[in-house]
This record gives C-alpha cells, sequence and structure tokens, in this order.
C-alpha cells in the first residue's frame, strides 16, 4: 500500500502493473498479438491517469518525483510517440512471426517506462534509473526484426558503448553534484550570478555533457546516424522521438527556465552553433532516409536549444509548440516509411526507392511531401509556427548570431527537405506493378491522424498554442528545497 507521503504519478504504477501482466501473460502462453494488445491498452490507460496521482508530496521537499503542467504536457507527448511505435511496429508482429517476438512489447514498455521515469523526477537517483532503463530497454529493442541480423546487433553494440560511456560521465558529475551540494535534489549546484568552485563546474559540465551525449548534440552525435541506421524503422522512431522528448524535459527541468551561469551559457552558444550547422551540413550527403532522418533531429535539437537559452515569456510557447511540431512530423515521416514498406515491398530507408512514389502511391507520398515541409519550417505544416516562436523568442533576448545560425541551417534544411520530395515527383524508371499491397489499415489511419495533427496545428495556430501548457518558472524548484 502506498503512503500517504510518497508522491507517486499515476502513469508510473499503470505502466507497472500493465508490465507484471505481461510477463505473467508470457510465463502462462506466448502470444504475440495478446502482447501488443495488452501494451496497447496498458499506454492508453497511462495516457488517461496523466494529470493524476497517489499519495502527496512531503511538506519537507524530499519527493523524488513531481506532477505539475511541463511533466504532465511531456508524459502526454511521451505516451503518445509509444502508441504510434506501437501501431508501426503491429505489422510485424501479426505477419512476420520470425521478425518479433513477445519480448518487443515488453522491451517498448519498458523504454516507455524509463521515459516517464525521467520526466517525473527531481531527484538524481530516479533520473538516473530511469535513464538506464530506458537505454537497456532501447539496447534491446535495436535487435529485433531486422535483416540482416548483424545490422541491428551492431547498432545495439555501438548504443551499449556510447550509452555507457555518457552514462559514466554523467554519474561522475552527479557523485560531484551530489559532493558539493549534499543533496541529491534535481539541480545544478550554481546558480547565476554566483562566482562558482572549481568542483561545482566540474558537476555542471559533466552532466551537461552526459545530456548532451543522450540529445545527441554536436560534438557528442557520431553515434545516432550509426544507431538509427542500423535499428528497425519503428525503433528509430522511438529514439529519434521519444528519448528526445525525455532527456530535453530533463534538462529543462535540471536547470529551470531562468537565467543560468555565464559559464552554462556560453557552452550552450557553442553547441546550438555546433549542433545546427553540423546536423543540417550531415544531412546533406546522406542516401539514407534513416541517416538523414538522423542527422535532421541533430540539427533540431540545436533549435530546441535556442528557445532553451532564451528565458522569458515566449520560451515555454516556444518549447511547447517545437515539441509538438517535431514529435507530430518526425512520428509522420516514419510512419509512412513503414507504410511504404508494407505497400511496396522495400524497406523505405534509401531515398532513390522513393522514386515515382507520387505516381504509384500518391496518400504516402502527399503526407510525406507534408511531414517534410513541416520539418523544413514551411506552411501549411505545424513546423512553421514552431520555427517562428523559437525565432521569436531568439528577437527577444537579442540573440542575432543564434538567429542567423537558425535561418542558416534552415535554408540548408530545406534543400535535403525538398530533395526528397523532388525525388518522389520524379518519372519512376520502371512502370508501376500492375500487383501492388495495399496499406495495413492501422498504418493507413495512424498516418492519417498525425497528418491531421499537422495540419490543424499549422492552419489554426491560435487556436492549437492556447491550450498547450506552459513551462513552470523553475522546474525543479528554488535552493530551499520548496517544489513548485
Amino acid at each position: 500500500m502506498i503512503g500517504h507521503d510518497l508522491f507517486l504519478p499515476t502513469p508510473l504504477p499503470v505502466i507497472c502493473a500493465g508490465l507484471m501482466i505481461m510477463l505473467a501473460a508470457t510465463a502462462w502462453r506466448r502470444s504475440v498479438g495478446r502482447g501488443f494488445s495488452c501494451a496497447g491498452v496498458t499506454l492508453l490507460l497511462s495516457l488517461a491517469a496523466v494529470g493524476r496521482h497517489t499519495g502527496r508530496l512531503p511538506d519537507d521537499g524530499g519527493s523524488l518525483f513531481i506532477q505539475d503542467q511541463w511533466t504532465a504536457y511531456t508524459a502526454i507527448l511521451i505516451v503518445f510517440s509509444s502508441l504510434c511505435i506501437l501501431l508501426m511496429s503491429w505489422r510485424d508482429a501479426m505477419h512476420d512471426r520470425d521478425a518479433l517476438v513477445d519480448e518487443y512489447p515488453l522491451l517498448l514498455m519498458l523504454g516507455t517506462l524509463g521515459a516517464l521515469t525521467m520526466v517525473f523526477s527531481v531527484n538524481y537517483m530516479p533520473f538516473f534509473l530511469g535513464l538506464e532503463i530506458f537505454g537497456i530497454s532501447l539496447m534491446g529493442l535495436m535487435a529485433f526484426g531486422r535483416h540482416p541480423v548483424l545490422a541491428g546487433h551492431e547498432a545495439a553494440m555501438k548504443y551499449l558503448i556510447l550509452s555507457g560511456v555518457s552514462s559514466a560521465i554523467l554519474l561522475f558529475g552527479i557523485g560531484l553534484a551530489y559532493g558539493v551540494t549534499g543533496s541529491l535534489r534535481f539541480m545544478p549546484p550554481v546558480a547565476a550570478g554566483d562566482v562558482p568552485p572549481a568542483l561545482s563546474v566540474a558537476a555542471t559540465v559533466m552532466i551537461l555533457v552526459g545530456m548532451f551525449f543522450k540529445l545527441s548534440a554536436v560534438p557528442f552525435h557520431m553515434w545516432l546516424p550509426d544507431v538509427m541506421e542500423g535499428a528497425p524503422v519503428p525503433v528509430a522512431a522511438f529514439l529519434a522521438v521519444t528519448s528526445k522528448i525525455a532527456i530535453f524535459s530533463s534538462l529543462v527541468r535540471y536547470f529551470g527556465t531562468e537565467q543560468q551561469a555565464v559559464f552554462v551559457d556560453d557552452i550552450l552558444y557553442v553547441v546550438i552553433i555546433l549542433t545546427i550547422m553540423g546536423g543540417n551540413l550531415l544531412a546533406l550527403r546522406q542516401v539514407s532516409l534513416t541517416r538523414l532522418m538522423a542527422c535532421s533531429s541533430i540539427a533540431h535539437v540545436g533549435y530546441l536549444l535556442i528557445a532553451f537559452l532564451c528565458p522569458g515569456h515566449m520560451q515555454s510557447r516556444a518549447i511547447t509548440i517545437y515539441l509538438a511540431a517535431y514529435t507530430a512530423s518526425t512520428l509522420g515521416v516514419f510512419a509512412v516509411m513503414t507504410a511504404f514498406a508494407t505497400a511496396d515491398g522495400p524497406d523505405g530507408t534509401v531515398i532513390m526507392q522513393w522514386k515515382g512514389l507520387f505516381f504509384t502511391r500518391p496518400f504516402l507520398a502527399s503526407a510525406m511531401s507534408l511531414m517534410l515541409l513541416s520539418l523544413a519550417g514551411i506552411p501549411p505544416g505545424i513546423g512553421f509556427f514552431a520555427k517562428f516562436e523559437i525565432a521569436a523568442a531568439g528577437v527577444e533576448h537579442q540573440r542575432d548570431i543564434l538567429l542567423c545560425v537558425l535561418v542558416i541551417g534552415s535554408i540548408i534544411g530545406l534543400y535535403y527537405y525538398l530533395n526528397i520530395i523532388r525525388v518522389m515527383i520524379s518519372v519512376p524508371s520502371l512502370p508501376p506493378s500492375s500487383v501492388t499491397r495495399h496499406v495495413r489499415p492501422e498504418l493507413t489511419a495512424l498516418v492519417i491522424v498525425l497528418t491531421i495533427i499537422v495540419v490543424i496545428g499549422g492552419l489554426f495556430p491560435a487556436r492549437t498554442l492556447h491550450p498547450f501548457l506552459p513551462v513552470p518558472a523553475v522546474a525543479s524548484g528554488t535552493r530551499d528545497g520548496t517544489v513548485h
């Protein structure tokens, strides 16, 4: 029984209960369909439970978790993303019995639990535990349903090594922060305007480096294209979307949304420039759509960090709308890739495989074009207003250099996004096959839902922005331990 002083966000026990039921069902009799159905029901129940909690916050501010508007918003994005990825994986589970087994939905649910634990944490212990749960589940997911199998194993091994290194750096920084503050509260050991001692600076920098590794910010980015290329398409989407939401949410929670120490601002300034330019320039050379989306994901992290570096009343709106736009558009691209693989045979990871898609599959080509235009920041997609809000936050704080980098990066991104559309518009070199397979109903429904989200967000920005929840002014609490 949960005590009254033990505060626990309800989505966490809901997913834990679902995992226990799935484990018991697997021990009784294996059934891939039942595992996926149970995972879907559990995710829907956890989505309904967002915003609720058990117990109450201790008066001394010693809780491990917090429930506020920011956690509710990011938890909804994470659970929604996991539901979409579950639908993308359904095709392999139902129609390719050798590709997936019962453990796949279990690992996906375990990864979702780790991501939610990071989002709700206000203490180093549950944050690091959630981070490692997510990483371990992701390594297992990479090895499923991939031909050749060695590609998935190679991706899992690369992620194991580099994730272990970044986690070690992060844990070392956490140890130093605890040594400085004597507390496991999830907040930096330095404050804006302070003259920090060397140990506090070292702790903050090491924690930042660990988070930059997980976010794949430049210069800690080289692992992401290789890992995403080796993983199955739904798992690549899980890595590109869910992990970025969880880590960025934790970054906002850790540093809050107020002015940071000068050296933190300087580090972020350099990382933002390198991340935007590095991600976009790397994407220009890619012939694999999965690798291109990985490089695009790196660039979008840089755009988000611009808003993070601009505290003020426009920051919360910029962050929330950009997270929603990135989530819907990126999931849309991977959903179309999965639908293309079911309809036309190729896995869709090579850009030239999409040649002439407007002639053979106009629905998929139109949906893909809309998602790419949204990522590029072109109307009518929601991505246009997301980048507009980022630019507005930069103008408010007179971040002129960062705004120039944002514009240059967006122009470069427009080139490689439009290049994919050009390939789809090109006349196919071979006549369309007389026998084509239909897109699975669940994938068709998923693509339609994501398209509607992107279009509605682009056509009615005022109504879309209004219900978005603001980021708390002090995300992790004040330095006396009071939680807001």
